[in-house]
């Protein structure tokens, strides 16, 4: 079977019968889990919503707690919302995370919204002010990441410690390929959701092509690309297609869906990958039971054969 990356994503939808610090213990073992089956990366969304089984809003505290209980997955947040975030306190968080974990941590950037009250609570602004300030705050936070010397030196005495350290791999998130700009200019990794509200599902594989071969001539190597997707792997077809319907009911997911028995959904992903030109995919599994999302990534870890790659 040909080779693929598989990464997961976790938005904190569970069973209603879950309450929020139960849901945060459940995700301790779904990214130990994860990691013990092969699957290359665990990201964690951050949404700021009013549901009062919510087990996170801003996900960075659950970051160094699930790279320490795991041993060689890549954890990271997809991502911080930037336009509410200070950018100095995200690099300084990031970098020492990166350097506690070499080669684990990955920093997702989302132009996302929140609620007008969210907004002014975290950073006395409207939404649509915070969003507005996205591209500049990212322009500023990958300087501070990647031009220590010049912050501690030229009079300015700022340390991002530890100094010399390793930075976090940054990836520029998106629904739609308009954001290749932004990964081309930060010199930045992309991930692009085809299941979110608003995202666009057309392949441009020529579009992609081109970003690659400016993004090498730039910047001399070669940028990471992953496809986000949501469904559902089960032992049954029905049950995937049931427990599928199920997730849209909740939470309007309409798009970028794959489903079914382990070989179906091995059929559906290499067909989208090749469609969509990419080699590796961030999935979100539509399972809110624990049992039958366990056993989904059980499912997809054997069929991809993920621990012999």
């Amino acid at each position: 079977m040909a080779k693929i990356n598989l990464g997961l994503l976790d938005f904190g939808l569970r069973d209603e019968r879950m309450n929020s610090m139960r849901i945060v213990e459940d995700l301790v073992e779904y990214a130990r889990h994860a990691d013990q089956l092969g699957f290359s990366r665990f990201w964690i969304a951050e949404h700021h919503s009013t549901g009062r089984r919510m087990a996170w809003s801003n996900p960075q505290p659950l970051v160094p707690i699930l790279a320490g209980m795991t041993d060689r997955i890549r954890i990271g947040v997809a991502g911080v919302l930037l336009g509410i975030h200070n950018t100095y306190h995200v690099a300084s968080h990031f970098k020492l995370l990166a350097n506690l974990f070499p080669k684990r941590i990955d920093l997702g950037l989302a132009n996302g919204v929140v609620s007008e009250k969210v907004a002014q609570m975290a950073v006395q602004r409207s939404n649509k002010e915070s969003r507005a300030l996205f591209e500049q705050n990212s322009r500023q936070l990958v300087h501070i990441l990647r031009n220590e010397e010049e912050l501690y030196e030229n009079g300015k005495g700022i340390v991002i410690p530890p100094y010399k350290g390793e930075i976090p791999e940054i990836w520029s998130l998106g629904v739609s390929y308009d954001s290749l700009n932004r990964a081309l200019e930060l010199e930045s990794n992309f991930a692009r959701s085809i299941f979110h509200h608003g995202s666009d599902n057309s392949y441009e594989q020529e579009r992609l092509a081109r970003f690659k071969e400016e993004f090498y001539a730039i910047h001399k190597r070669k940028p990471r690309i992953t496809l986000a997707l949501a469904g559902c792997c089960h032992s049954s077809n029905l049950k995937a297609k049931r427990i599928l319907m199920s997730l849209n009911q909740d939470t309007q997911v309409a798009k970028g869906e794959v489903f079914g028995t382990p070989d179906k959904f091995y059929d559906q992903i290499m067909e989208v990958t090749e469609k969509y030109g990419i080699d590796e995919v961030i999935f979100m599994s539509a399972a809110l039971n624990v049992k039958d999302r366990m056993l989904g990534i059980e499912l997809i870890s054997d069929v991809f054969r993920l621990n012999s790659n």
